[in-house]
C-alpha cells in the first residue's frame, strides 16, 4: 500500500521508525503539499466572501495552481521512496561509479528537485494571497509560507547528499547553480510575504 493511501499516524509511525524510508524526501513532499493545502483553504475562503472582485479572479487563479502543485508534491511522497528503494539496490550490487549507479542517483535526484521547484512555485502562490487573501485567514498563508521553506530546503539537502556520489561533473555544477539561485529567491520571496501578511493583519486589528 502506498504511504499516501495510509492514515497520518500510520505514516508518522513509519517515518520515526529505525528505516531509511520513509525518509527525508518523502516528509519534504509532505510538507510542501501540506503548504499548497493551506493555500487552496485560503483561497476558497477568499472566493466565498464578498467584496473586490478582481481579488476573487486572483484567488480563482491561485487555486488552481495550488491544487495543481498539491496533487504533485503528495504523488512524489511515495515517488521518493521508490527512487531510494531503487538507489539503495543498485548501490548493493554494483560500485559507486558504475553506470547503473549513476543512473540511479540522477532518477533520485529527480523527486526533491521537484520538490524544490513547486514548493517554489507555489510561495508564488502565497505571495499572491498575502496581498488578496481574506484578511481573517491570512495567518495560514504564513504557515504555509513556511512549510513550504522548509520543503525547499529539506528538498535541496536531498539534492546535494546525492551530488555528492554524481561523477559528472558539469551536471553537479548546473544542479547547484540552479537550486543555489532557487534558494535566493525563496528567502526574498517568503521575507515579502511575511512583511505583507503581517502588516495586512496588524492593520486588521487596528480597527
Amino acid at each position: 500500500m502506498k504511504y499516501v493511501d495510509r492514515s497520518i499516524r500510520c505514516y508518522l509511525n513509519c517515518l520515526a521508525e529505525k528505516t531509511s524510508i520513509p525518509g527525508g524526501g518523502s516528509a519534504s513532499a509532505l510538507m510542501g503539499s501540506l503548504g499548497c493545502g493551506l493555500l487552496s483553504m485560503v483561497a476558497n475562503f477568499t472566493l466565498s466572501k464578498g467584496g473586490f472582485n478582481g481579488y476573487k479572479e486572483r484567488a480563482k487563479k491561485a487555486l488552481k495552481k495550488s491544487e495543481c502543485f498539491r496533487k504533485i508534491l503528495i504523488n512524489i511522497i511515495d515517488e521518493d521512496t521508490e527512487s531510494y528503494r531503487r538507489l539503495s539496490a543498485a548501490f548493493k550490487k554494483c560500485a559507486k561509479d558504475s553506470d547503473k549507479v549513476q543512473k540511479a542517483l540522477k532518477a533520485a535526484i529527480k523527486p526533491p528537485s521537484k520538490v524544490c521547484d513547486y514548493s517554489y512555485k507555489a510561495a508564488l502562490i502565497a505571495l499572491e494571497l498575502s496581498y488578496v487573501g481574506k484578511k481573517t485567514i491570512l495567518a495560514d498563508v504564513v504557515a504555509a509560507t513556511h512549510s513550504l521553506d522548509a520543503a525547499f530546503e529539506a528538498g535541496r539537502a536531498n539534492i546535494d547528499v546525492n551530488l555528492g556520489y554524481v561523477r559528472n561533473k558539469a551536471y553537479v555544477s548546473s544542479k547547484k547553480q540552479v537550486y543555489r539561485s532557487l534558494q535566493r529567491d525563496m528567502k526574498q520571496i517568503k521575507s515579502k510575504i511575511l512583511s505583507v501578511a503581517r502588516e495586512r493583519m496588524d492593520a486588521r486589528c487596528q480597527l
